[in-house]
């Protein structure tokens, strides 16, 4: 049966960072004035909700290897509080199933999810900006649409997507790095006519549609 934690801590003031024990976890956040980040989970559990708030302290953050490694992670339910992930918070979580991020978030920064091996579904952000280097890499999606204001996908963001067979790319992308889609050979694209995806694309033999 799945198991699933409530995420919460006893804010103590003028500390920076703070611990709880519960359900047979420990947690660490770093409190950051009206804020915390999320900076330290030991959790057996498959399924993580984690909370907005505890006791007023608004939970804005998700820290560097945050659940890095931890094979036992299938789902995590995220708050739209969230406006930030740093890198490598999820890499190498090999049974990680699916993901929706937080519309605040405007950078998936570099490793967060690569390495997931399982995950098969991620819902971006509204707000999305860029997507870090090894974004995704290695991970088991299937398709992607990228939101319209995104401007960046770095280098191997896609990186050996076996899986990978759409992606749609917004008239708004400016620059896609080197290898970005490299080793996704079930992959066509779909990008607007004349736009920089397109350049990209056809200089590097992806194959790709017009929309």
């Amino acid at each position: 049966m799945m198991k699933k934690a409530f995420i919460g801590a006893i804010i103590i003031p003028a500390m920076f960072a703070v611990q709880l024990s519960a359900f047979a976890s420990y947690m660490t956040y770093a409190v950051r004035g009206n804020d915390a980040a999320l900076v330290k989970a030991e959790m057996p559990d498959s399924s993580i909700d984690v909370a907005e708030e505890f006791r007023g302290i608004k939970i804005t953050g998700l820290g560097v290897d945050l659940f890095r490694g931890n094979n036992a992670l299938e789902r995590v339910d995220l708050p739209e509080t969230i406006s930030y992930i740093e890198w490598g918070a999820f890499e190498d979580c090999k049974n990680l199933l699916e993901i929706a991020l937080p519309d605040k978030i405007t950078m998936i920064e570099d490793m967060t999810f690569n390495g997931c091996a399982s995950l098969k579904k991620a819902t971006l952000p509204k707000e999305l900006k860029s997507i870090g280097v090894k974004a995704f890499a290695g991970t088991a999606l299937s398709e992607e649409v990228i939101p319209e204001g995104t401007e960046a996908i770095d280098i191997a963001a896609f990186e050996n997507c076996a899986m990978l067979k759409r992606v749609v790319i917004p008239e708004s992308i400016i620059y896609i790095g080197e290898d970005a889609f490299s080793g996704c050979n079930r992959l066509t694209v779909e990008c607007k006519k004349g736009s920089a995806a397109e350049e990209y694309l056809r200089t590097n033999g992806i194959p790709y549609v017009v929309i």
